[in-house]
């Protein structure tokens, strides 16, 4: 009979161990706009279909993401690259995969043509004075008009929100902000005065660069590919699925917070555009071509300790 009990328990627990999935703790900003693709993976269970039980933890800031991911209270977090490379310059085994290629850039309500239109004027800035998209284009003024932006403009810095409603109640004509924002502006009829995928190939850069992605600890991914990697296949597929499901747009709009139809469409445009199909090691080699001219234009106060662009920055992930 003892044997028989001790045969039984054997059994349930390696049943339990065949169908027990790895769990996999994501922190996420509470209103970004990562939790739509979240979202998608969660209602299709795709965590589930390869093999493990995402869990989302809501975060208030950027620096509460970062505080938690290096207090391992979560096992991922999306940041910049930037980011990963200054904790591996500071001897911290950090590593990214690419989550999207939308990038900031000047939208504004003026009829201006080029950024020597506006001279003079007062131009807003989120993300501060190391903001990248403001480091990229005060690159290209200087490669493009032989003067620096800076001197050209007077910066605002200041909340994407409260430029974007500076924006919006006139007080202000044109801003550098994030992708989502900007989406919105176009929705209201403001627009790109430049799109940053032609700033950055002006300055050398032809393949696309995801300045931000999915970011994690090296060392630990590597004990553990298999559960890395079958994140990231889940994220893939969500993104094809939003990619060609207009149903799955309209069941998410409520995460979306779209007021109306135009910026619902804008944001949807917006986030499909940012999708990277492909990342191999020549997008890696343009990226290495952004860290020259962001340190070049940001220096120690961007990149900290680093110098170049470390291999090890990106996750080395096949499907």
């Amino acid at each position: 009979m003892i044997k028989f009990l001790v045969t039984l328990l054997i059994t349930i627990i390696s049943i339990i161990n065949v169908n027990a999935e790895d769990k996999l703790k994501v922190g996420v900003l509470a209103y970004g706009t990562v939790n739509w693709e979240l979202d998608v993976i969660k209602h299709n269970k795709l965590d589930k279909k390869y093999g493990f039980d995402l869990e989302v933890l809501k975060l208030a800031s950027k620096n509460a993401s970062s505080v938690a991911m290096q207090a391992d209270s979560v096992d991922m977090i999306v940041t910049d690259w930037l980011w990963v490379n200054t904790q591996r310059a500071n001897g911290k085994d950090f590593t990214f995969y690419p989550y999207s290629k939308a990038t900031g850039t000047i939208y504004t309500k003026q009829n201006a043509k080029t950024l020597l239109d506006l001279k003079g004027e007062k131009l807003g800035v989120a993300g501060g004075p190391y903001d990248k998209s403001w480091l990229l284009l005060r690159a290209y003024s200087k490669y493009k008009h032989g003067k620096d932006l800076k001197d050209l403009i007077t910066p605002v810095f200041a909340s994407p929100v409260i430029l974007y409603k500076k924006i919006l109640d006139g007080s202000l004509n044109s801003a550098i902000n994030f992708w989502h924002f900007n989406a919105k502006l176009k929705a209201k009829d403001a627009k790109a005065l430049i799109e940053m995928s032609d700033v950055l190939k002006d300055l050398g850069v032809k393949e696309d660069i995801s300045l931000i992605g999915w970011t994690f600890r090296r060392d630990v991914a590597l004990k553990n590919k298999k559960l890395y990697n079958s994140f990231i296949k889940a994220s893939h597929e969500a993104k094809d699925i939003l990619l060609s499901s207009s149903k799955e747009w309209d069941r998410i709009r409520p995460l979306m917070k779209a007021k109306d139809e135009k910026v619902f469409l804008s944001l949807k445009e917006g986030f499909k555009q940012g999708i990277i199909k492909e990342f191999s090691s020549k997008n890696i080699e343009d990226s290495k071509k952004v860290f020259e001219i962001l340190l070049k234009e940001g220096g120690k106060n961007l990149v900290s300790n680093a110098k170049s662009l470390d291999e090890k920055t990106f996750w080395n992930f096949q499907k």
